[in-house]
């Protein structure tokens, strides 16, 4: 009787032609995130590395540099220097996201529209896995918004904004927060390049009050019909404050 067949292993990748040195790049993430090595962690020197991965320097190099422009590394320079771990941070997968977006031509009001749609079920998820740790965050953010001024507007959009990145955070959800805090990054990034006077600021601090007070009762219903409210609002005062914004083509920083 013949003997059954192992089933084919599925691919991890799909097949396709990679450079040498994208391969290297990918091989040193996992080893990052194997080893679970945190941000700041000095990664070995060229030497080893050299070894390590069997290619020559300027492959290794050029691995290096596809990271670093990722954010996922930063290269010290000098005597003792070398490669150190990053961190996956949203400003960072935003400011390669934008490069895709503009080559799509997307329209800024698009952004918006997105927020619009997955902020009230981040903030629902948000109040359904309630976090202890994150209910800390909450509590700090929303105190923060107590002493804000709206004469800064870099502040004021700082902190108003820092309370949709909490609340996409306890989502609890990685895809969500990575996505929802990169839409975020790239939204603040060009409305504070706009310099428009804070709208609404009374306003805005009652509905973050009453979204976050929604998530620490854990009421996930309501606390996905706040955000969408406020999130509405927020479209609407966009298309007030900064219309000439809405048909521009999202540009990289």
């Amino acid at each position: 009787m013949s003997q059954p067949q192992p089933s084919p292993r599925t691919p991890r990748f799909r097949k396709r032609s990679a450079k040498m040195a994208e391969l290297v790049a990918r091989q040193i993430v996992e080893d990052i995130v194997e080893q679970r090595l945190p941000a700041g962690a000095s990664l070995p020197s060229e030497t080893p590395m050299l070894e390590m991965y069997g290619v020559s320097r300027g492959t290794l190099r050029e691995a290096l540099r596809i990271l670093e422009n990722n954010g996922l590394i930063r290269v010290r320079p000098g005597r003792g220097g070398g490669p150190i771990v990053g961190s996956a941070e949203p400003y960072n997968f935003g400011r390669t996201m934008t490069l895709f977006l503009q080559m799509r031509r997307t329209r800024f009001w698009e952004l918006v529209e997105a927020r619009l749609i997955i902020e009230p079920m981040m903030a629902r998820l948000a109040a359904e896995r309630r976090d202890e740790e994150r209910l800390a965050e909450l509590a700090k953010a929303m105190q923060e918004h107590k002493s804000l001024q709206t004469d800064d507007q870099a502040r004021y959009l700082s902190v108003v904004q820092n309370f949709h990145g909490v609340v996409a955070g306890m989502s609890g959800n990685g895809v969500l927060d990575l996505f929802g805090r990169a839409l975020k990054e790239v939204y603040t990034e060009r409305v504070i390049a706009a310099e428009r006077s804070p709208a609404r600021s009374a306003e805005v601090r009652r509905e973050h009050e009453a979204v976050a007070q929604a998530i620490f009762d854990g009421d996930g219903p309501r606390a996905e019909e706040l955000m969408r409210a406020h999130m509405v609002e927020l479209v609407a005062g966009f298309r007030r404050s900064y219309a000439a914004l809405q048909d521009e083509i999202i540009g990289w920083w």
